[in-house]
């Protein structure tokens, strides 16, 4: 098992970029993070939590001294286990930044701050369960947890001493000052008991009048016996075996520059398994966990468990996706017609492909008229508003001329560039011996092209003439005559 130390502060000793380059050094094996930090830089923890996330061997976390902050981030969302040394605390609270502006300023730094600490919520609450804005009061509150806090709360898997403990031994500091310095408690010794937090596996109504101690009494279990019982029935996950097959269509054309939506293709809805484990159907009465105005595709995709996230996206175009995995791709300016685009969708963590081919503005859309029903009025008859009819001669003559204009608007656009090449050659930006190349740059990205060659100073390859040769006196070479002139440049006269 390989190794991983992640001590200092988020941003600084720890970078998502050295986390990443030590993930692909060690691709495919189980890896232990070994973990000391104060926080730091919310966003690079979230970074390096995903990277951790998508390691494809197993992640261990051991919380040596303190996760505090955005450290807690990383050991709640980065670890398939988390293990948290005896004297090691765990500490979360809301995001908090410096600001300065006028209102809206401020008012745009306050949504940013709540839409940050909501997403560093519902990792507590993916990982421990309860709800998101159960565990918004807990950061609010900025609740330190001990290591046996820490594990009742859910927020770790397992309590495990390095060593067996000497008898008197000092405790040493597990975090440095200066990382603590902005928190309002200065360690769990200084903080209050964490509040509104249930036992683990024991409801919140019941913790009130029942401790895990008398929960073990009643039961006839050692409390530790219990406590890691519960603990390991809290984390353990429970397979279904039904499937859901998802795909993209594989016949998507788009025009350079259009934008289109492309709809998932979700098999069948889940049936019941051998073990009997199906998607309930909505009953009335019961409370439905998807928000209203979810769109079918989404309601779909999330009563299926599914989860969508964009994968590789082809260089040059834009593309991302929704809840219901509805994909929207934009093409570039200078796609070039008849390529094909790829792309991957990660569908629960799945590579999903996904390709769109580039066609003309002229060439039609693959429909099939048979298949498109007519457009009917009030009245039962085909609709004819705004449409025209054409006769097939006319029609044929559009669609050619179409055609012509856009070789024709492509050969001017081809043109231009050249041009442009060919003045920043004349203007002495670049050598005639870089034209190629940077007509080659100009037709793949034109703004790039341009801050590298056509920003470069005029005269940076001089054009004119920068010297002048004299012929000796008693030169007899032909056109010697010729070269012998008075210097043109004379001394200066005061």
């Amino acid at each position: 098992m390989s190794e991983l130390l992640l001590f200092g502060e988020v941003g600084w000793e720890i970078k998502a970029q050295d986390v990443i380059n030590f993930l692909n050094a060690n691709t495919g094996e189980d890896i232990a993070v070994r973990l000391n930090s104060g926080g730091g830089d919310v966003y690079e923890g979230i970074a390096v939590m995903n990277a951790l996330r998508s390691h494809d061997g197993a992640v261990t976390v051991i919380i040596e001294g303190l996760a505090a902050s955005a450290a807690s981030v990383i050991a709640c969302g980065g670890a398939s286990h988390v293990v948290i040394r005896p004297n090691a605390e765990v500490m979360i609270h809301e995001a908090w930044t410096w600001a300065d502006g006028n209102a809206a300023d401020l008012t745009k730094k306050v949504e940013d701050l709540n839409r940050a600490s909501q997403n560093i919520a519902d990792v507590y609450s993916a990982r421990a369960g309860g709800s998101a804005d159960e565990w918004r009061e807990r950061m609010r509150a900025e609740t330190w947890y001990s290591a046996q806090e820490a594990l009742d709360a859910g927020l770790v898997d397992e309590i495990k001493d390095a060593r067996k403990a000497t008898e008197n031994e000092p405790v040493a500091a597990s975090y440095a000052p200066r990382m603590v310095a902005h928190f309002k408690y200065s360690g769990r010794r200084h903080a209050p008991a964490p509040v509104n937090q249930s036992p683990v596996g024991v409801p919140k109504e019941e913790s009130k009048t029942m401790g895990l101690n008398a929960l073990a009494k009643e039961l006839g279990w050692e409390e530790d016996a219990l406590r890691s019982a519960l603990s390991r029935l809290k984390n353990e996950s429970v397979p279904i075996s039904g499937e859901v097959e998802v795909s993209y269509p594989s016949d998507v054309k788009i025009v350079p520059t259009e934008k289109i939506k492309i709809e998932p293709i979700i098999g069948d809805k889940v049936e019941e398994s051998a073990e009997g484990v199906e998607i309930a159907p909505d009953v009335e009465g019961v409370e439905d966990a998807e928000p209203a105005g979810d769109s079918a595709a989404v309601q779909l995709a999330k009563q299926a468990g599914l989860t969508f996230a964009m994968g590789d996206v082809a260089e040059g175009f834009t593309a991302e996706v929704d809840e219901g995995g509805v994909v929207t791709v934009t093409a570039p300016s200078g796609a070039e017609v008849g390529s094909t685009a790829a792309f991957t969708v990660l569908v629960n963590e799945t590579a999903v492909p996904l390709s769109v081919t580039v066609r003309s503005l002229s060439e039609e859309p693959d429909e099939d008229p048979a298949e498109q029903p007519a457009e009917l009025s009030p009245v039962g008859e085909p609709a004819m508003v705004n449409k025209k009819v054409l006769d097939i001669d006319t029609y044929n003559e559009l669609k050619a001329a179409a055609q012509f204009g856009w070789s024709a608007m492509e050969a001017k656009k081809e043109s231009d560039l050249v041009n442009e090449v060919d003045g920043w050659i004349r203007d002495g930006r670049i050598s005639a011996g870089l034209r190629a190349k940077a007509v080659a740059a100009m037709k793949r990205d034109p703004a790039t092209a341009r801050d590298l060659y056509g920003a470069n100073p005029v005269n940076t390859i001089p054009r004119g003439e920068v010297g002048y040769g004299r012929q000796s006196a008693d030169s007899n070479h032909e056109g010697a005559e010729l070269r012998q002139k008075p210097n043109p440049f004379p001394k200066p006269k005061f």
